[in-house]
């Protein structure tokens, strides 16, 4: 049966009915949590394998009807981005959904990948919601007027003709001149956005002796901002701040909560970590453990993502935060998996923990690092004014402690180029250097 189309303007009521289930759920105890998970993972494995193409390809009938729950995750197989980029939307839809009935949300292809996920009515209307509790748990309040940093506009809705959660879009495509002037006819609240992109307005903004101080929050997600740059944004604005984890794919994987701890959303997504070696171990807050992110989309009737590689590398710790939440925490997110420097001897490894001996200098407000050949690295950074000469030999030295025997520049830069999708890559590896 072909299911109706996504309506042409964002429909409340299923935002609004959403919205009351995830605040429910935020901080329910764990036996229920456990099994509100449990029903809508049986559910989703069992679809995907009745409805799905390329699921029944991949998942056999007695594997879905023998599925009881996240511990049977690992008899299903894992997918990465070429299964959205080189099939045909019609291999990963569900009967009933067509490229016409559903809305497509595509990557920005920062991995070299780029992909569409196509989202149904429903499946809208809990991304929506889910978006909607972030920025409320982050302290949006309805008389409040959000900016938002991206290329495309939201779809409007219709509180905003009452004067409620009013948004203005800052199209981070436009030139920086554009932007800032978008901003400040906006007159914002609230700011929504990749942190380096509002960094960049915030300076701008010291440079032109402009001191805005209308707003009171700021809602940071999609990449992360050195200590200095944080402190420049937050101390300009006056404001406070949260994190989401997030992308267009899952969209919200974790948030943070009052106490800065950014919780997985574990009523809307489960997390595994694939170790080197190739064993899975599942984000359950029962220890801390590292690796390649594999995330199952709870919500995601139209085109189900189950066990996706989305190209992170993340650290999980033990739940107990004590803000009252009972998921596990994200204690790093430490940047794209691919994203990995090659030494002299052909080994491979992870390059991030480099960039926490780049930010230690106070004097770093951006940051890049870049291999171009095995054994070298060139670090670009952006230096506060005023900051000596003498510190990029400094930060050169701490690089060289880090790894020995690598040919190491650092160059001081007055900017960093941000990818397609604004986001500034910190960790870059360039082809040639794979």
């Amino acid at each position: 049966m072909v299911k109706p189309a996504v309506s042409p303007v964002m429909r409340l009521v299923p935002v609004l009915r959403n919205l009351v289930r995830t605040h429910r759920l935020e901080r329910a105890d764990p036996a229920r949590l456990d099994a509100e998970r449990r029903r809508l993972l049986v559910g989703l494995v069992r679809h995907a394998q009745a409805n799905v193409p390329r699921y029944r390809e991949l998942i056999a009938p007695e594997t879905a009807a023998a599925f009881r729950g996240p511990e049977d995750l690992a008899s299903l197989p894992t997918l990465d981005r070429s299964e959205f980029h080189d099939r045909t939307p019609e291999d990963m839809l569900a009967a009933g959904f067509t490229t016409a009935n559903t809305k497509a949300g595509t990557t920005s292809g920062s991995s070299g990948i780029p992909i569409t996920i196509r989202n149904s009515e429903r499946d809208l209307g809990r991304l929506r919601a889910s978006y909607l509790y972030d920025m409320l748990a982050a302290g949006l309040r309805p008389w409040d007027r959000m900016a938002y940093f991206r290329v495309n506009p939201f779809l409007r809705h219709p509180l905003e003709r009452f004067g409620l959660l009013r948004t203005f879009h800052i199209d981070t495509s436009g030139t920086l001149d554009e932007q800032v002037e978008a901003f400040l006819a906006a007159r914002p609240t609230f700011l929504v956005g990749f942190p380096h992109v509002i960094a960049s307005v915030v300076e701008e903004l010291e440079r032109r002796g402009v001191r805005y101080r209308g707003a009171r929050r700021v809602l940071f997600g999609g990449e992360r901002l050195t200590p200095t740059a944080r402190a420049l944004v937050l101390g300009h604005l006056g404001a406070r701040c949260h994190e989401v984890y997030a992308s267009v794919e899952v969209f919200t994987i974790a948030r943070t909560c009052r106490r800065g701890s950014l919780h997985l959303r574990s009523a809307d997504v489960v997390v595994e970590l694939e170790q080197e070696d190739g064993s899975v171990v599942p984000a359950d807050g029962t220890r801390e453990a590292e690796g390649e992110i594999l995330v199952t989309r709870l919500h995601s009737e139209a085109m189900p993502l189950i066990r996706y590689r989305l190209g992170d590398r993340v650290t999980v710790g033990p739940a107990g935060c004590g803000c009252g939440r009972h998921t596990p925490v994200v204690l790093r997110v430490q940047g794209r998996s691919q994203d990995r420097f090659r030494g002299h001897d052909g080994r491979e490894f992870y390059a991030d923990f480099l960039t926490y001996r780049v930010q230690d200098f106070p004097e770093v407000s951006r940051m890049q690092l870049v291999q171009e050949r095995p054994a070298q690295v060139t670090v670009r950074v952006v230096l506060a004014p005023g900051s000596a000469a003498s510190v990029t030999e400094r930060i050169g030295a701490a690089v060289r402690e880090a790894v020995p025997g690598f040919d190491v520049a650092v160059e001081r830069v007055p900017s960093i180029a941000p990818e397609a999708n604004g986001k500034i890559r910190i960790v870059k590896v360039e082809p040639a250097a794979g």
